[in-house]
C-alpha cells in the first residue's frame, strides 16, 4: 500500500510550489497570455477568467458528493473516463479490425500486469497533478481545508495499493467506475477470483456472479456467462417486488449499444420484508471465473449500474410519498 504522510505532503506542496512558479507561468503562457517580468502583476488582473475557474475548482472541492469525488480522481490519475476504455486499454491480443468492440473483448483476456503497472504509474501522476493544483491555488492564495486535502491524498493511496493480489487491484479499479458506491468502505463491494482447475488450467467457462444487496428489493443473483455463439447470458434470481420488465429494458439498451446478443432468464424468489430489513444498504459480490473475460466484466458494470438506478428511483418514489403523507397531516 501506498502510504501518504500528510506533514510530509504539505512540505513537498510548498517546495513543488516555490520551484515550479516558473512552470506554472509557461502553462498560463501556453494559454495565449503572458508574466510580465519586471513588474509583478496580480494574477487576477492578468488572468481573470483563469483564476475564476480554479476558484470555481476550490468551491467545488468544498462540497463535492462520492461521484465528483471519484470523478476527479480519475483526471488526477488520467485514468479513461468510462469502463469501456479502461478495459480496451487492459486486453490482451486486442487488434484494431472490423470486428465490434463487445467481440473483440469477448476473444481477449484482462491483462493483469499492466494493470498494476497503470495503478502505479497513474499513483505517481495523480500526486503529481494534485501538487500542480496547489501550485496554482498557491498563486492566487487559496489553500485546500486539511480535511479536503486529507480525503484526496487517502483516496489516491487506497487506489494505488501495490499489490501482488490480481483480485484486490480489479476492486480498486472497478471502484472508480461505480462511483456511487463507498471506495473505502470494505464491506461495500467485494470481488474474487476463482481459483483454477486441480490441473492448473484456466476455467473453460467464462463467468461471473453477482450478488447484490439492495435497499428496496431485497438480495439479487445474477449469473453471466458468455455462450458458443459470441453472446452473453443473464440468469437472474430476484424478489418478487423487484421490476424485471424494467432491467430487461435497461439491459436491451446495451445489447443494442455493442450490437451484441444478451439473453435473460429471471428466477423470483420469496417477497422481500422491507420493514424488517431497517438498516439494509447496498452491497456487491463478485465471483470471476480465472479467465475474467473483459467483456463480461464490462456488462456486470452495466448490471450493477442498471440495479442501482433502479433502487435509487424506488428510494424517491418512497421520498415522494412520504412528503405527500406528511403534507396530508
Amino acid at each position: 500500500m501506498t502510504n501518504v504522510n500528510f506533514n510530509q505532503f504539505n512540505n513537498y506542496s510548498n517546495n513543488f510550489n516555490r520551484v515550479n512558479t516558473q512552470s506554472v507561468n509557461n502553462n498560463l503562457q501556453n494559454e495565449g497570455s503572458f508574466i510580465m517580468k519586471e513588474q509583478q502583476t496580480p494574477l487576477e488582473v492578468l488572468f481573470p477568467k483563469y483564476i475564476t475557474q480554479l476558484a470555481n475548482t476550490t468551491s467545488e472541492l468544498a462540497t463535492m458528493n462520492q461521484e465528483q469525488t471519484i470523478k476527479m480522481l480519475k483526471e488526477l490519475f488520467n485514468f479513461p473516463k468510462n469502463f469501456e476504455q479502461l478495459l480496451t486499454q487492459l486486453t490482451n491480443n486486442i487488434q484494431q479490425n472490423n470486428q465490434n468492440l463487445a467481440l473483440l473483448l469477448l476473444s481477449s483476456s484482462l491483462n493483469f500486469s499492466s494493470l498494476a503497472s497503470m495503478l502505479q504509474t497513474g499513483s505517481k501522476e495523480a500526486m503529481a497533478n494534485l501538487y500542480q493544483l496547489l501550485a496554482q491555488f498557491n498563486q492566487i492564495g487559496v489553500s485546500l481545508k486539511e480535511e479536503q486535502m486529507s480525503e484526496l491524498t487517502k483516496l489516491i493511496s487506497f487506489v494505488s495499493a501495490t499489490s501482488t493480489n490480481d483480485a484486490q487491484n480489479l476492486k480498486n479499479t472497478m471502484l472508480m467506475y461505480l462511483p456511487w458506491l463507498p471506495l473505502t468502505d470494505p464491506d461495500a463491494f467485494k470481488l474474487d477470483i476463482a481459483n483454477k482447475g486441480s490441473d492448473g488450467s484456466r476455467n473453460s467457462d467464462d463467468s461471473v456472479t453477482i450478488l447484490i444487496a439492495t435497499e428496496n428489493y431485497g438480495n439479487l443473483q445474477s449469473d453471466i456467462y458468455k455462450t458458443d455463439a459470441d453472446g452473453i447470458k443473464i440468469l437472474m434470481v430476484t424478489s418478487k417486488e423487484f421490476p424485471q420488465n424494467i432491467f430487461t429494458q435497461l439491459m436491451k439498451e446495451e445489447s443494442i449499444k455493442y450490437s451484441i446478443n444478451i439473453n435473460m432468464d429471471f428466477g423470483v424468489k420469496e417477497a422481500f420484508n422491507k420493514a424488517k430489513n431497517e438498516h439494509r444498504k447496498t452491497q456487491i459480490s463478485m465471483n470471476i471465473s480465472p479467465g475474467v473475460n473483459p467483456f463480461l466484466l464490462l456488462i456486470s458494470n452495466a448490471l450493477i449500474k442498471n440495479v442501482h438506478i433502479i433502487d435509487s428511483k424506488a428510494d424517491l418514489i418512497e421520498q415522494r410519498k412520504e412528503k405527500l403523507k406528511d403534507g396530508e397531516s
